[in-house]
Protein backbone atom coordinates (compact mmCIF):
# COMPACT_ATOMS: atom_id res chain seq x y z
CA UNK A 1 0.00 0.00 0.00
CA UNK A 2 1.53 3.34 -0.97
CA UNK A 3 1.23 5.73 1.13
CA UNK A 4 -1.19 8.53 1.48
CA UNK A 5 0.97 11.39 1.61
CA UNK A 6 2.40 10.52 -1.87
CA UNK A 7 -0.76 10.63 -3.38
CA UNK A 8 -0.99 13.39 -5.93
CA UNK A 9 2.41 14.49 -4.85
CA UNK A 10 4.30 16.76 -6.90
CA UNK A 11 7.49 16.72 -5.31
CA UNK A 12 7.64 20.24 -4.12
CA UNK A 13 11.21 19.83 -2.54
CA UNK A 14 11.91 19.31 -5.99
CA UNK A 15 10.12 22.07 -7.47
CA UNK A 16 11.41 24.73 -5.17
CA UNK A 17 15.01 23.94 -5.85
CA UNK A 18 14.72 23.87 -9.67
CA UNK A 19 13.24 27.57 -9.52
CA UNK A 20 15.47 28.29 -7.12
CA UNK A 21 18.85 27.03 -9.18
CA UNK A 22 16.24 29.46 -12.18
CA UNK A 23 16.49 32.33 -10.37
CA UNK A 24 19.97 31.81 -9.44
CA UNK A 25 21.48 31.50 -12.36
CA UNK A 26 19.44 34.23 -14.30
CA UNK A 27 21.10 36.89 -11.31
CA UNK A 28 24.50 35.48 -12.26
CA UNK A 29 23.52 36.01 -16.15
CA UNK A 30 21.79 39.11 -15.18
CA UNK A 31 25.04 40.46 -13.26
CA UNK A 32 27.42 39.12 -16.19
CA UNK A 33 25.74 41.23 -18.60
CA UNK A 34 25.65 44.29 -16.16
CA UNK A 35 21.71 44.41 -15.10
CA UNK A 36 22.60 44.29 -11.79
CA UNK A 37 24.06 47.48 -10.62
CA UNK A 38 27.42 46.64 -8.63
CA UNK A 39 26.19 47.96 -5.23
CA UNK A 40 22.92 45.79 -5.52
CA UNK A 41 25.17 42.97 -6.35
CA UNK A 42 27.53 43.35 -3.72
CA UNK A 43 24.43 42.71 -1.56
CA UNK A 44 22.96 39.92 -2.63
CA UNK A 45 25.94 37.99 -2.90
CA UNK A 46 27.69 38.09 -0.19
CA UNK A 47 27.70 35.44 2.95
CA UNK A 48 24.87 37.19 5.25
CA UNK A 49 22.59 36.41 1.88
CA UNK A 50 22.64 32.65 3.95
CA UNK A 51 20.24 33.78 6.41
CA UNK A 52 17.80 35.28 3.91
CA UNK A 53 17.95 31.78 2.28
CA UNK A 54 16.79 30.48 5.56
CA UNK A 55 14.29 33.05 5.90
CA UNK A 56 12.50 32.42 2.47
CA UNK A 57 12.76 28.22 3.26
CA UNK A 58 11.32 28.67 6.38
CA UNK A 59 8.70 31.46 5.02
CA UNK A 60 7.69 28.85 2.40
CA UNK A 61 6.96 26.35 5.14
CA UNK A 62 5.12 28.62 6.50
CA UNK A 63 7.00 29.01 9.60
CA UNK A 64 6.75 32.76 9.58
CA UNK A 65 8.35 33.49 12.99
CA UNK A 66 11.54 32.18 12.34
CA UNK A 67 11.23 33.11 8.70
CA UNK A 68 10.92 37.07 10.08
CA UNK A 69 13.95 36.71 12.24
CA UNK A 70 16.51 35.54 9.96
CA UNK A 71 14.96 38.35 7.54
CA UNK A 72 15.97 40.58 10.95
CA UNK A 73 19.26 39.34 10.98
CA UNK A 74 20.18 39.48 7.51
CA UNK A 75 18.87 43.04 7.36
CA UNK A 76 21.16 43.63 10.68
CA UNK A 77 24.13 42.80 7.99
CA UNK A 78 22.70 44.55 5.10
CA UNK A 79 21.44 47.72 6.76
CA UNK A 80 24.95 49.58 6.18
CA UNK A 81 25.49 48.87 2.45
CA UNK A 82 21.44 49.93 2.05
CA UNK A 83 21.40 52.75 3.48
CA UNK A 84 25.17 54.45 3.51
CA UNK A 85 24.29 57.30 6.20
CA UNK A 86 24.19 54.46 8.55
CA UNK A 87 27.54 54.34 9.91
CA UNK A 88 28.31 50.77 11.02
CA UNK A 89 29.63 52.49 14.50
CA UNK A 90 26.60 53.38 15.40
CA UNK A 91 25.12 49.60 14.50
CA UNK A 92 26.89 48.13 16.10
CA UNK A 93 25.56 49.69 19.49
CA UNK A 94 23.01 47.25 18.52
CA UNK A 95 24.17 44.16 18.19
CA UNK A 96 22.59 42.59 21.26
CA UNK A 97 19.20 42.72 19.19
CA UNK A 98 20.72 39.31 17.61
CA UNK A 99 20.64 37.97 21.18
CA UNK A 100 17.23 39.00 21.78
CA UNK A 101 16.32 37.47 18.37
CA UNK A 102 17.87 33.98 18.80
CA UNK A 103 16.50 34.07 22.31
CA UNK A 104 13.05 34.61 20.88
CA UNK A 105 13.54 31.94 18.23
CA UNK A 106 14.70 29.40 20.21
CA UNK A 107 11.29 30.82 22.48
CA UNK A 108 8.99 29.77 19.39
CA UNK A 109 10.92 26.49 19.41
CA UNK A 110 9.75 25.58 22.99
CA UNK A 111 6.40 26.50 22.27
CA UNK A 112 5.97 24.72 19.26
CA UNK A 113 6.81 21.58 21.46
CA UNK A 114 5.26 22.30 24.22
CA UNK A 115 2.15 22.43 21.50
CA UNK A 116 3.05 19.07 20.10
CA UNK A 117 2.56 17.48 23.65
CA UNK A 118 -1.06 16.80 23.38
CA UNK A 119 -2.61 13.83 22.87
CA UNK A 120 -2.31 12.33 19.20
CA UNK A 121 0.95 14.30 18.64
CA UNK A 122 2.85 13.84 21.80
CA UNK A 123 6.77 13.93 22.56
CA UNK A 124 6.76 10.89 24.45
CA UNK A 125 9.02 7.67 23.23
CA UNK A 126 5.00 7.12 21.96
CA UNK A 127 4.74 9.48 19.84
CA UNK A 128 3.45 8.83 16.20
CA UNK A 129 4.29 12.59 14.58
CA UNK A 130 7.88 14.24 15.48
CA UNK A 131 9.24 17.92 15.01
CA UNK A 132 12.77 17.83 15.19
CA UNK A 133 14.59 21.50 15.10
CA UNK A 134 18.78 21.67 15.67
CA UNK A 135 19.76 25.12 15.29
CA UNK A 136 23.61 25.35 16.65
CA UNK A 137 23.09 22.61 18.81
CA UNK A 138 22.10 18.69 18.29
CA UNK A 139 19.55 16.36 19.01
CA UNK A 140 19.52 12.26 19.44
CA UNK A 141 15.91 10.95 20.07
CA UNK A 142 14.85 7.41 20.19
CA UNK A 143 11.41 6.50 18.42
CA UNK A 144 9.26 4.35 19.76
CA UNK A 145 5.76 4.31 18.23
CA UNK A 146 3.32 2.02 17.47
CA UNK A 147 1.75 4.07 14.23
CA UNK A 148 4.36 6.58 13.34
CA UNK A 149 2.98 8.58 10.45
CA UNK A 150 6.46 11.10 9.94
CA UNK A 151 6.98 15.12 10.55
CA UNK A 152 9.59 17.13 10.01
CA UNK A 153 13.27 17.58 11.15
CA UNK A 154 15.02 21.08 10.64
CA UNK A 155 18.89 20.86 10.96
CA UNK A 156 20.41 24.61 10.71
CA UNK A 157 24.42 24.68 12.52
CA UNK A 158 23.27 21.69 13.91
CA UNK A 159 22.29 17.73 13.85
CA UNK A 160 20.05 15.76 14.54
CA UNK A 161 20.13 11.58 15.33
CA UNK A 162 17.02 9.84 15.13
CA UNK A 163 17.16 5.93 16.19
CA UNK A 164 13.36 4.02 14.97
CA UNK A 165 14.55 0.15 17.13
CA UNK A 166 11.39 -0.05 18.09
CA UNK A 167 9.16 1.71 15.95
CA UNK A 168 6.20 0.82 13.58
CA UNK A 169 5.45 2.32 10.48
CA UNK A 170 2.05 3.85 10.44
CA UNK A 171 -0.75 1.26 7.77
CA UNK A 172 -0.67 4.37 5.23
CA UNK A 173 2.54 4.79 5.50
CA UNK A 174 4.76 7.31 6.72
CA UNK A 175 6.67 10.83 5.15
CA UNK A 176 9.86 12.64 6.87
CA UNK A 177 10.04 16.34 5.71
CA UNK A 178 13.91 17.18 6.06
CA UNK A 179 15.68 20.14 6.03
CA UNK A 180 19.68 20.65 6.09
CA UNK A 181 21.83 24.09 5.95
CA UNK A 182 25.22 23.98 6.92
CA UNK A 183 23.70 20.83 8.62
CA UNK A 184 23.22 17.03 9.03
CA UNK A 185 20.50 14.34 9.90
CA UNK A 186 21.45 10.69 10.75
CA UNK A 187 18.38 8.54 10.24
CA UNK A 188 18.59 4.90 11.57
CA UNK A 189 16.01 2.57 10.49
CA UNK A 190 15.22 -1.17 10.99
CA UNK A 191 16.43 -3.58 8.31
CA UNK A 192 13.13 -4.58 7.09
CA UNK A 193 12.08 -1.31 6.53
CA UNK A 194 11.23 -0.09 3.09
CA UNK A 195 12.45 3.82 2.54
CA UNK A 196 12.20 5.87 -0.21
CA UNK A 197 14.80 8.82 -0.55
CA UNK A 198 13.26 11.96 -2.51
CA UNK A 199 15.98 14.37 -1.15
CA UNK A 200 17.25 17.77 -3.28
CA UNK A 201 20.72 18.49 -2.71
CA UNK A 202 22.93 21.58 -3.67
CA UNK A 203 26.26 21.73 -2.68
CA UNK A 204 25.40 18.82 0.11
CA UNK A 205 24.88 15.26 0.05
CA UNK A 206 22.13 12.46 1.44
CA UNK A 207 24.07 8.91 2.00
CA UNK A 208 21.87 5.89 1.62
CA UNK A 209 23.80 3.18 3.96
CA UNK A 210 21.62 0.81 4.49
CA UNK A 211 22.62 -2.59 4.12
CA UNK A 212 19.94 -5.36 2.37
CA UNK A 213 18.86 -8.49 3.74
CA UNK A 214 18.64 -11.34 1.37
CA UNK A 215 16.34 -13.66 3.60
CA UNK A 216 14.22 -10.79 4.70
CA UNK A 217 10.83 -9.70 3.21
CA UNK A 218 10.25 -5.50 3.71
CA UNK A 219 7.37 -4.23 5.16
CA UNK A 220 4.39 -3.39 3.33
CA UNK A 221 4.52 0.57 4.77
CA UNK A 222 7.20 2.77 3.31
CA UNK A 223 8.81 5.58 4.66
CA UNK A 224 9.18 8.39 2.26
CA UNK A 225 12.12 10.73 3.19
CA UNK A 226 11.86 14.04 0.89
CA UNK A 227 13.34 17.34 1.68
CA UNK A 228 16.51 19.59 1.09
CA UNK A 229 20.03 19.98 1.72
CA UNK A 230 22.19 23.04 1.34
CA UNK A 231 25.65 22.97 2.49
CA UNK A 232 24.36 20.43 4.34
CA UNK A 233 24.43 16.43 4.59
CA UNK A 234 22.84 13.36 6.01
CA UNK A 235 22.33 9.82 5.93
CA UNK A 236 20.47 7.01 6.46
CA UNK A 237 21.05 3.62 7.77
CA UNK A 238 19.85 0.02 9.42
CA UNK A 239 20.24 -2.64 11.76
Amino acid sequence: MEPKHEAGSAKPNHSFAGAGLIIIGALLLAGNLGFIPQPVWDIIFRWPTIFLIIAIINLVKEKFIPALIFTAIWGFFVLPDIFPTLHTDELKSYWPVLLILAGLLFLNTHRKRKQDSYPGKTRTHEENLIDEVAIFSGNVRRIESESFEGGEITSIFGGSELYFNNCKIAPEGAVIELTNIFGGTKIVVPRNWNVKIEVTSILGGFADKRIYPDNESPSKQTLIIKGMSIFGGGEITNF
